[in-house]
C-alpha cells in the first residue's frame, strides 16, 4: 500500500515545507521572547538610572529639611519629597535585585551576571546606613535636627558613591542588555537565513517537480495517442448529451466502417449499424446508464449492446461481423460526466463460441468412452495412456526448442505427423473415439503445414496448441481411469458427506453467532437427494456462511423482543437446496425475524446520497450489496464492515448464478441463489 498523501513521491518537498512552517513559526516565537527580554532590560536600566536620580533627590530633600528646620519653616514639601524618594530607592532597589536574580537569560546570553551582582551588593551596602538615619527622620511628624542633621551627614557623604555605583549599575545592565540583543539578532538573522534557504530549495524543488510532472504529462500524452493508434479495440467517449469526445482510438473506423468526427451523435451511429429496435434499446440503456441512482452492475444483463450483429463492407467481402460494446461511467464529483465506450470485434468469439456449441453436443457421446475404459485391459489402457502423455509432452518440449529455420520446422512437423497418426489409430482400435477425433483434427492442422515451403514461428502456435488439447484429454482419461480403477463407489458418498459437514459448520456457527449475541437460533435443512457439484459447492461453502451470519445479527430478534411481537423464543433459520422445474439448482435460506427495515437502509444511505429520500425500496435494496455499506451501529465480531453480502453477491456473479431477496417486515427475509441449469 501506498504511504497516505503520496509521501514516497513528493517526501523531501513536504518535509522542506514542514521545516520551512517550523522554522517561521520559531521566528515569530523568539520574537515575541526577544520583545519581552528587551521589556525586561528596558525596566532594569530605568530602575538603575532611577537609583541615581532618587541618590540626588533623597540629598536634595535632606539637606532643605534641615534648612526648613533651622529656619522654623514649614517642613511639609520637604518631607513629602523625603519619603517619596526614600520608597522609591527602596522599591527601585528591591525589584532591581529580584528582576537580576531571575534573569537567567542574562548568563544565556554571555552577559557578566557576577559583576552585576557585585554592583548590586555594594550598592545595598552603601544604602543600608543611609537608609537606618533616614527611617527616624520619616518616623515622626517634626523631625528632630539632630537626626535631620546625622542624615544630611550620611547622604552628603554617601551621595556619591551611591550615585557612581548606580552609575556602574545602569552601564553594567545596559551592557548586558546590548550583549544579549546583539546575540538574540545574530539568532534572528540566522532564523532568518536559513528559513529563506529553504524557501528556495521548496521553489527549486517545486519548479524542478512541476518541469518533471510536465514532461511525464506530456510523455503520458504521446503514450495515450500511441494506444489510441494501435489499440485493437475501439475506445471513445459519450458525453452525457449523446455526442461522441475528441478522442478515439484508430480501430474505431475499422470496426464501425466508418469514419467518425467528434461531436457526432452516438445514438445516430448505433442506428446505422443496427435495426431500430435495437438502437431504440441502446438509446434507453445510455440514459440509465447516466442516472446516478441506477448501479451499473445491476444493468450488465440488460446491456442491448453485447454480440450486435452488423453489415460487413466491401473490404470484407460483405460478411457480417459481431460487435460487443461495454460502457463504463467516468464520473466527475458526484456527477457522471462521460461514458467510456469500448468496441470488441467479438465476430470469431461468437464463431468459435458455435463451434464449441456444436464439439459439446459431440462431445455427449463421449460417455461411452468412459464405459468402454471399464471394457479394455486395465494395464494395456494404462500403458496406452502414459505413453500418450510421455510423448506429447516430449513433443511439446520440442516445440520450444525447435530452431527458425525451415528444415527444423518441416522435420518437426514430420515427426509430429506420424506420432499423432499412431496415437490416432491406437485410440481408435481401443475405442477412445473423441481421442480419435482429437488427433484427427490435429492431422487437419499439420496437413497444409506440411505442404507449405516456408514457415514461421507463428505457423507453430495452432500446432502447439493442438498438442496441449490432446495431452489434455490423455490426461484427463488417465485421471478417470485411476479413479475409477482404485476408487469405485466413494465419489457419491464423498460429496453427500462433504454437504452434511458443511449443513453441520453452518448450524454451529449459527448457535455461535446466537449466543454471543444472548439470542437463541435453531438451523434446519431440506436437502436434494443428489450430490451438489463441486462448482457449486465451492460458492455455498463461501456464501452461506455470510448468509447465515447475517440473518442472525441482522435479522433474528432478542428473545425478549420475540416475545412481545408473539414469535416463538428462538429464532428460525431454514436452509433449502433443491432444483426447480427447469433443473436449476436453487439454495435458499430464510428467517422469521424482523426483515429489512428499510427506514434503516434509508437513513444510512441518506449519509452519501442527497437522493435518498426519492428511491424506491427495490433501489433501496441493492444498497445491502454494495461493499462497506452496513446498518450495524459498531463493528464487531459478526458484523459492521459492510463485507459478507458484498462478498455474497461477487461469488454469486463469478458462479453466472441469480440471486434474489424476499423480506416482510417483522415477519422474514429470503436470500435465494440460483444456479443455471448448465452448472447444475
Amino acid at each position: 500500500m501506498k504511504s497516505s498523501f503520496g509521501m514516497g513521491k513528493y517526501r523531501d518537498l513536504l518535509l522542506a515545507i514542514l521545516l520551512f512552517i517550523v522554522l517561521d513559526l520559531g521566528i515569530l516565537f523568539f520574537n515575541f521572547f526577544v520583545s519581552l527580554q528587551l521589556e525586561r532590560d528596558a525596566g532594569r536600566i530605568n530602575s538603575a538610572g532611577e537609583l541615581r536620580m532618587l541618590t540626588q533627590q533623597l540629598t536634595k530633600s535632606l539637606l532643605t529639611l534641615q534648612a526648613e528646620t533651622l529656619a522654623e519653616l514649614p517642613t511639609q514639601t520637604s518631607m513629602a519629597q523625603l519619603n517619596q524618594g526614600y520608597e522609591g530607592f527602596n522599591h527601585a532597589l528591591s525589584t532591581l535585585g529580584e528582576s537580576l536574580q531571575q534573569a537567567v537569560g542574562l548568563t544565556e546570553f554571555g552577559a557578566d551576571s557576577a559583576g552585576l551582582s557585585e554592583i548590586m551588593a555594594k550598592l545595598e551596602r552603601e544604602w543600608r546606613p543611609l537608609a537606618e538615619t533616614i527611617a527616624p527622620v520619616l518616623q515622626t511628624q517634626a523631625a528632630n535636627a539632630q537626626d535631620i542633621e546625622i542624615a544630611v551627614t550620611k547622604a552628603v557623604a554617601r551621595n556619591i558613591r551611591l550615585m557612581a555605583l548606580s552609575d556602574d549599575l545602569a552601564r553594567g545592565v545596559e551592557t548586558a542588555a546590548n550583549q544579549k540583543t546583539n546575540r538574540m539578532r545574530q539568532i534572528q538573522l540566522m532564523a532568518i537565513v536559513l528559513a529563506l534557504l529553504n524557501f528556495f530549495y521548496i521553489v527549486f524543488k517545486f519548479l524542478r517537480r512541476l518541469n518533471a510532472s510536465d514532461r511525464i504529462a506530456e510523455n503520458a500524452r504521446r503514450e495515450v495517442d500511441d494506444i489510441l493508434k494501435t489499440v485493437a479495440e475501439g475506445l471513445l467517449l459519450v458525453r452525457a448529451d449523446g455526442t461522441i469526445g475528441s478522442q478515439f482510438s484508430g480501430s474505431t473506423t475499422q470496426l464501425f466502417m466508418r469514419e467518425l468526427h467528434a461531436g457526432e451523435d452516438f445514438r445516430r451511429l448505433i442506428r446505422s449499424l443496427v435495426g431500430e429496435q435495437r438502437a431504440e434499446e441502446a438509446a434507453s440503456f445510455l440514459d440509465l446508464m447516466f442516472n446516478p441512482r441506477v448501479k451499473p452492475a445491476l444493468l450488465t444483463q440488460l446491456d442491448p449492446l453485447k454480440e450486435v450483429l452488423v453489415a460487413g463492407s466491401d473490404k470484407d467481402g460483405g460478411k457480417p461481423k459481431y460487435l460487443s460494446f461495454f460502457l463504463n461511467q467516468v464520473h466527475e464529483e458526484d456527477r457522471i460526466k462521460e461514458l467510456l465506450v469500448t468496441v470488441f470485434d467479438v465476430t470469431q468469439k461468437v464463431q468459435l463460441e458455435r463451434e464449441l456449441a456444436a464439439t459439446q453436443a459431440a462431445a455427449k457421446s463421449d460417455v461411452d468412452d468412459l464405459i468402454r475404459v471399464l471394457q479394455n485391459e486395465p494395464a494395456l489402457l494404462q500403458d496406452f495412456l502414459a505413453s500418450t502423455c510421455n510423448k506429447l509432452s516430449s513433443l511439446n518440449t520440442a516445440m520450444r526448442d525447435v530452431g527458425q529455420d525451415f528444415k527444423s520446422h518441416h522435420e518437426l512437423l514430420g515427426a509430429a505427423a506420424r506420432m499423432v497418426h499412431g496415437i490416432k489409430g491406437e485410440a481408435a482400435a481401443m475405442g477412445l473415439n473423441s481421442m480419435s477425433r482429437q488427433a484427427h483434427h490435429m492431422e487437419d492442422v499439420l496437413a497444409p503445414l506440411l505442404k507449405a515451403k516456408a514457415h514461421s514461428g507463428e505457423d507453430m502456435i495452432p500446432v502447439a496448441f493442438e498438442i496441449s488439447c490432446l495431452q489434455e484429454q490423455a490426461e484427463q482419461l488417465q485421471r478417470v481411469f485411476s479413479r475409477i480403477d482404485g476408487a469405485v463407489g466413494q465419489i457419491a458418498p464423498g460429496a453427500s458427506s462433504a454437504l452434511d459437514a458443511m449443513v453441520s459448520n453452518l448450524r454451529h456457527l449459527s448457535e455461535q453467532v446466537a449466543q454471543s449475541l444472548n439470542k437463541q437460533v435453531k438451523l434446519t435443512t431440506q436437502l436434494m437427494d443428489l450430490p451438489l457439484p463441486e462448482s457449486v459447492t465451492k460458492v455455498l461453502r463461501e456464501a452461506l456462511p455470510q448468509l447465515v451470519r447475517n440473518a442472525v445479527v441482522h435479522g433474528i430478534e432478542t428473545p425478549d423482543l420475540r416475545l412481545k411481537s408473539g414469535k416463538p423464543l428462538v429464532g428460525s433459520l431454514r436452509l433449502e437446496i433443491g432444483r426447480d422445474k427447469e433443473g436449476c439448482i436453487e439454495v435458499s435460506l430464510s428467517d422469521d425475524g424482523r426483515g429489512i427495515v428499510m427506514p434503516e437502509i434509508r437513513q444510512q444511505v441518506a449519509l452519501h446520497r442527497s437522493d435518498a429520500d426519492r428511491l424506491t425500496d427495490q433501489e433501496l435494496m441493492g444498497f445491502i450489496f454494495e461493499p462497506q455499506f452496513s446498518t450495524a451501529k459498531e463493528v464487531t465480531e459478526h458484523a459492521g464492515r459492510g463485507i459478507g453480502l458484498a462478498l455474497v453477491r461477487e461469488l454469486v456473479e463469478k458462479a453466472g448464478a441469480r440471486m434474489r431477496v424476499m423480506t416482510q417486515p417483522q415477519q422474514s427475509t429470503r436470500f435465494v441463489m440460483l444456479f443455471k441449469a448448465e452448472a447444475a
